[in-house]
């Protein structure tokens, strides 16, 4: 019998508890300075936490005695994913001043962006570019191949792809119209019209923006009219 392990999030964190987490994974990467993206995949508390706790993430990587990341160390892919983060949370195109008033809304700054692309809609334009390039073209044979099954693609909505399907239907649900910019509560999804365990396929065509509820409602069902 397979064992489950319930981990709660816990609240009012020490903060030395915090710091000692953020020690603790440059530790693990022998590091002396640590990235957003790299406490993300090896912290034990969410990366939000830390900027609440605060304010900046330079500062809690000060208190913790380790060096603060130099900002061409970030890769325009983190750059580009935190875009899309921040759009579906508003479930509308951020503004730029946005990024350093909300506290936990973004993962990087104004000046990061400013600094590496010149200015706030130079960001916007390279994001653009980079969401449509994300899916290559498929070559097709000209040659039949009829005892070879057609690959199929995973099941797995990489966040490139899902930022293109929630950016094309305007962060709304597809089913009841909810949107974050509606209500900050909603959670959105890139759900597979013809469902993967069914024959559909990983691709835009077949994928649309729903909400949480929707799409827990909908299940693996098929809605044969879309």
């Amino acid at each position: 019998m397979s064992e489950f392990h319930v981990r709660l999030r816990k609240k009012d964190i020490p903060e030395a508890e915090l710091l000692e987490d953020l020690r603790r994974c440059a530790t693990e990467l022998s590091k002396d300075t640590l990235t957003v993206t790299e406490y993300k995949a090896k912290g034990n508390f969410g990366a939000t936490t830390i900027l609440r706790r605060f304010k900046q993430w330079n500062l809690a990587l000060q208190k913790a005695g380790l060096r603060a990341p130099n900002r061409q160390h970030i890769t325009d892919t983190e750059l580009f994913e935190n875009i899309a983060t921040v759009w579906t949370k508003l479930g509308r195109q951020p503004y730029g001043r946005e990024l350093d008033k909300a506290v936990g809304l973004s993962d990087f700054s104004l000046g990061t962006y400013e600094q590496r692309f010149g200015s706030w809609n130079k960001a916007l334009l390279a994001f653009e570019a980079f969401i449509k390039s994300g899916n290559a073209p498929e070559v097709k044979s000209a040659l039949p191949r009829p005892t070879r099954p057609n690959k199929r693609t995973g099941s797995k909505v990489n966040w490139r792809l899902r930022a293109q399907v929630l950016i094309r239907d305007n962060c709304i649900c597809q089913m009841c119209g909810a949107s974050p910019a509606k209500d900050p509560n909603v959670i959105l999804h890139a759900d597979h019209i013809k469902p993967w365990s069914k024959g559909g396929e990983t691709a835009l065509e077949n994928l649309r923006t729903l909400c949480l509820k929707c799409n827990i409602g909908k299940s693996d069902l098929h809605d044969e009219t879309s």
